[in-house]
C-alpha cells in the first residue's frame, strides 16, 4: 500500500512540500498571543453573540478616546491582521472596550466612530441606505461624527475596494484635525 509520502516522493514533492497547519481564529489564540490588543475584554462574550433586539458588536477604541472602531461581526485571525495593519498605518494604538450601544461609548467621549461594515453603519445611523451612499461623508449620531466604511472581511476578499476604506480612513483622519 504506498501512503501520502511515497506518493509526494514519487512527484518530486518530498521533502520540500509539507501540509501547512491551518489558521487560528482568534477566538482559538491564547489571549497573549492576540494580533491587537484584546485582552482587556471577554473575546468570546464581546465578539459575535446575538442578542433578539440589538446586535452586539466588537468596539475598540484608540488609547487616547480619539477614536472608536465599530465591528459588526467577529474577527477571524486574518481580519485581526488587516485591522492591526490598518492601526498601524493610522499610527494610532487601540484598546479593547466592551461596550454595546453608542450610547455607551459617550462615558469614552470619542471624537469620531468608524463603523467598518454596511450594517452597522446602518444600524448606528438608523437607516436603510447603502454603505455606497455612506461612504465618503461625515454623519452626525447622537453628537458624535460617524464614518462608515467597508467590513473587514469584504476588504480581504474585494482587495479593490482596499483604497476606498484608506480614503474613509483618511476622512475620519482630517475630520479630527477639524474639531
Amino acid at each position: 500500500m504506498t501512503t501520502r509520502e511515497d506518493i509526494l516522493r514519487e512527484l518530486e514533492l518530498m521533502p520540500l512540500w509539507s501540509l501547512r497547519n491551518p489558521l487560528p481564529t482568534l477566538l482559538e489564540l491564547p489571549v497573549s498571543d492576540l494580533p491587537i490588543e484584546l485582552a482587556h475584554t471577554p473575546v468570546a462574550e464581546s465578539i459575535a453573540l446575538p442578542t433578539v433586539d440589538v446586535p452586539v458588536w466588537q468596539y475598540l477604541r484608540s488609547e487616547d478616546d480619539d477614536y472608536l472602531f465599530a465591528l459588526a461581526k467577529s474577527v477571524g485571525a486574518d481580519e485581526a491582521l488587516l485591522l492591526r495593519n490598518i492601526f498601524m498605518a493610522m499610527g494610532i494604538k487601540v484598546t479593547a472596550a466592551p461596550i454595546k450601544s453608542l450610547e455607551e461609548a459617550r462615558e469614552f467621549h470619542p471624537k469620531i466612530v468608524v463603523a467598518l461594515g454596511e450594517s452597522i453603519a446602518q444600524y448606528l445611523l438608523q437607516t436603510s441606505r447603502s454603505l455606497d451612499d455612506l461612504r465618503g461623508v461625515v454623519h452626525a449620531s447622537a453628537g458624535i461624527s460617524l464614518i462608515a466604511t467597508y467590513d473587514l472581511s469584504h476588504l480581504l476578499q474585494h482587495w479593490q475596494d482596499k483604497a476606498k476604506a484608506w480614503e474613509d480612513l483618511c476622512l475620519a483622519r482630517q475630520s479630527l484635525q477639524n474639531i
